[in-house]
């Protein structure tokens, strides 16, 4: 494990220690598992509404998806390289994007998305 590795999921863990106080939909968020590579983190709503957050430092990935019982109702992420948007209207399509996910700007689509359906 190289120091770089560790810094970019400590960057992470810096970033939501920053931006979850800033929006009223996220009070915290727990860390579901952490290795030398990978963190994974839940960031609770409501009942059966979280975001989830899947870091593999070693493949240069960030997966973000907004969970709503159980199933995903919006995400950014890759897959094979290829990163891609599952938007709101239709969680299950692929939209390829050249973006790479922004934890602020994800997290800030989200806060709208739920202050709209009135979900918050």
């Amino acid at each position: 494990m190289s120091s770089s590795d560790v810094l970019k999921l400590d960057s992470i863990l810096k970033q939501l220690d920053e931006l979850t106080p800033r929006f009223s939909a996220f009070g915290s968020y727990e860390v579901v598992d952490r290795t030398d590579l990978t963190l994974k983190v839940r960031i609770p709503i409501a009942e059966e509404l979280h975001v989830q957050l899947y870091a593999n430092s070693g493949k240069g990935k960030l997966n973000l998806a907004l969970v709503h019982g159980g199933q995903r109702i919006y995400g950014e992420d890759s897959e094979g390289g290829i990163r891609h948007v599952h938007p709101f209207e239709d969680p299950e399509s692929h939209m390829e994007t050249s973006v790479r996910p922004s934890l602020q700007d994800f997290l800030s689509k989200v806060q709208q998305h739920l202050e709209e359906k009135g979900l918050i």
